[in-house]
């Protein structure tokens, strides 16, 4: 430690000599010291300062390298990228092909968040199937290709999601997104099997069951639509944010006429998330500092819902976000704690990643900025979709009034039968109102039908 100190005393002052060879190697060696304590922030600014140089610098290639290897660390995918992106050309095609691949993988994502479609996809497909990169690169491909090309999509999504190489979270995702581009084919019933393959309780296992609904709903199958919607009203499932679910519901027990049940599932969503669309506005209409929509997010916090809450944390860049802020907060605490670091080298680092972590909690605050708004924004359309269904209710109940007509008899001569089980892995078990882990993502509903001339199941 005693050593590396030296150094990076010796480099800090080197460093602010003029500019020339020995300030560049200076200030290479002062990263490259701070890299060694475990600075990696503090290094990468170093490392920044040199790529953001230009390439005559001599150690710029070095430095890009180095600058990859701590953003990696860091979990930072807006900095890093967005240095890369001006420092791109034909001298980093001379960095290791895994470094590369990496860099070209950040910079699809980067150009696919900024709308920079044509770039994004050119950068995905120069990530080779060898690198470590390659999974990412291929989910970013398969997002774009959903705009112009979905039948390849799906085939990008459906390898992308028994890929070895690839993270479990990377193949929810891709089963994920499967579903949803054969949902957009029309293709039902396989977009329902895709949306099956996420992991019971995983982080979106929620959408894939609220999503796996829709499919069902389209493929002719209601009794498993409203099995998963069932799943999603569980004390298990009790944080998750999802109000269509409850109008979809509503919509399912509406097309049998079973309207006391509409009424109630209607009654629900008012109850729920109604309050929570007020409680968002009232946080928006507040005008808080951008850093503040950050620290809403911590579970003392009680200005946003749950709920809210919940669905944000799940959220991918907020995940990333946190794990970049975290890491900002280690190595402030580090550097306060290390007692070999002089008082002005110690002010220095602190000042810099205090400066990084006010503007990276503005960046995280303007994102949750948006998706409040987004997120009440969802709940005011749905209100007004739930007042056509209560329209449609009411307008139904009175016409079976109108009628004469005996829905009560019509529900009391139709029978319930058993749905069908799988021949191996599953018994029937009847809901008896109690929810149990084993058996939540499994129910299924057979359906009366209240309407004139209908069935049930």
């Amino acid at each position: 430690m005693r050593r590396f100190l030296s150094v990076i005393l010796l480099a800090s002052a080197a460093a602010a000599a003029e500019d020339g060879p020995v300030s560049a190697e200076a200030e290479y060696h002062l990263a490259q010291g701070l890299e060694r304590m475990g600075f990696s922030f503090s290094a990468f600014a170093h490392y920044a300062a040199i790529v953001s140089a230009g390439p005559a610098n001599p150690y710029y290639l070095k430095a890009i390298d180095a600058a990859a290897s701590a953003a990696e660390r860091l979990r930072d995918d807006v900095v890093a990228p967005n240095l890369f992106e001006k420092a791109y050309g034909e001298p980093l095609s001379a960095l290791a092909p895994q470094r590369l691949a990496r860099i070209r993988a950040s910079l699809a994502l980067l150009g696919y968040r900024a709308g920079r479609f044509e770039q994004a996809a050119g950068l995905a497909e120069q990530v080779p199937p060898e690198t470590g990169a390659y999974p990412q690169a291929q989910y970013v491909k398969g997002l774009l290709q959903e705009r112009t090309d979905p039948q390849s999509a799906a085939a990008t999504f459906r390898a992308l999601a028994v890929l070895p190489g690839a993270g479990g979270e990377l193949k929810e995702l891709a089963w994920i997104a499967l579903g949803r581009t054969l949902y957009a084919l029309h293709r039902y019933a396989e977009a329902s099997a895709a949306y099956e393959n996420v992991p019971r309780f995983s982080r979106h296992w929620d959408e894939a069951l609220f999503e796996g609904a829709y499919a069902d709903l389209q493929k002719g199958d209601p009794g498993a639509a409203l099995g998963k919607l069932h799943s999603l009203q569980s004390p298990h499932l009790s944080d998750e944010f999802v109000p269509e679910s409850l109008n979809l519901m509503a919509i399912l027990y509406q097309q049998r006429c079973l309207y006391h049940e509409v009424k109630k599932v209607l009654a629900q969503f008012d109850r729920e998330y109604l309050p929570m669309r007020d409680q968002m506005k009232k946080v928006l209409q507040s005008e808080p500092a951008l850093d503040e929509y950050w620290r809403m997010l911590q579970p003392a916090d009680a200005r946003l819902p749950r709920a809210v809450q919940h669905d944000l944390w799940k959220n991918e860049r907020v995940v990333s976000m946190r794990a970049y802020l975290e890491a900002l907060d280690q190595e402030a605490s580090r550097v306060r704690a290390d007692p070999k670091l002089s008082g002005a080298l110690k002010d220095e680092l602190l000042d810099g990643i205090g400066r990084q972590k006010q503007l990276s909690e503005r960046l995280a605050g303007k994102f949750i900025q948006g998706r409040l708004a987004d997120m009440a924004r969802l709940i005011e359309v749905l209100e007004g979709d739930k007042e056509l269904i209560a329209f449609e209710t009411t307008k139904g109940e009175k016409e079976m009034l109108e009628t004469r007509f005996d829905a009560d008899g019509q529900l009391a001569s139709q029978q319930l039968h058993r749905p069908g089980v799988p021949q191996a892995g599953h018994e029937y078990w009847p809901f008896d109102g109690e929810y149990w882990p084993d058996e939540i993502g499994y129910y299924r509903y057979t359906v009366k039908d209240a309407c004139a001339g209908g069935k049930g199941e």
